[in-house]
């Protein structure tokens, strides 16, 4: 499985797309800026999008994707769902640019779920709350994405409104154990390929 990054324009965070050499499915792991996204998709379906929160800054794109692959599945938790369609609780209402989820194929997954992306690889589901209530992280046997519940380098962040600093140090020590064997993928900054230095 081939990972791509793009890196937003809002507060710089990260979208990955999920592709198969042999395969014209890609998926992708939260959504911003939608240009760089589809001009790299051309030609392939976007079967499914990945939340690992629905702070502003990892789904200010979520509209135009599913406008554009209508089809697309979009998968989050239960507290994400509130957050889709909340402009208050994604914060998107304080940048001016309030969003509320168009879509209309949305699943609930929780820790422990797995969603099939390829033929040969499967992507399982980690609920990692403690930045936010909805913060789900995503891991396939030599990858794992981890949005904003692990930085490499940086602190967690747990000053939102539904943040919760016991969670959010819990939910660390889950990725930590998961990621000494995978490829980290953050929500920010860059990630961590095996063989690199862990802090």
């Amino acid at each position: 499985m081939k990972v791509k990054r793009f890196i937003n324009s809002v507060f710089t965070s990260n979208t990955y797309v999920l592709t198969e050499e042999c395969s014209d499915d890609c998926w992708v792991v939260d959504m911003g800026d939608m240009e760089p996204v589809l001009e790299y998709v051309a030609g392939r379906k976007v079967r499914g999008l990945f939340i690992t929160h629905t702070h502003y800054d990892h789904i200010y794109g979520i509209n135009k994707l599913v406008a554009h692959f209508p089809d697309c599945v979009v998968y989050t938790s239960v507290k994400g769902k509130e957050g889709l369609y909340s402009d208050r609780l994604n914060f998107s209402r304080y940048h001016a640019d309030p969003i509320i989820f168009q879509g209309e194929h949305l699943q609930i997954v929780n820790d422990g779920d797995s969603i099939r992306l390829f033929e040969d690889v499967e992507c399982k589901v980690l609920a990692t709350p403690g930045h936010d209530w909805s913060c789900l992280t995503y891991y396939t046997d030599d990858s794992i994405f981890t949005g904003d519940s692990y930085i490499p380098g940086i602190k967690v962040i747990t000053s939102f409104p539904h943040s919760d600093k016991e969670q959010a140090g819990y939910s660390l020590c889950k990725i930590l154990q998961l990621s000494e064997t995978r490829n980290v993928y953050p929500g920010h900054n860059d990630g961590l390929l095996l063989g690199d230095v862990r802090e």
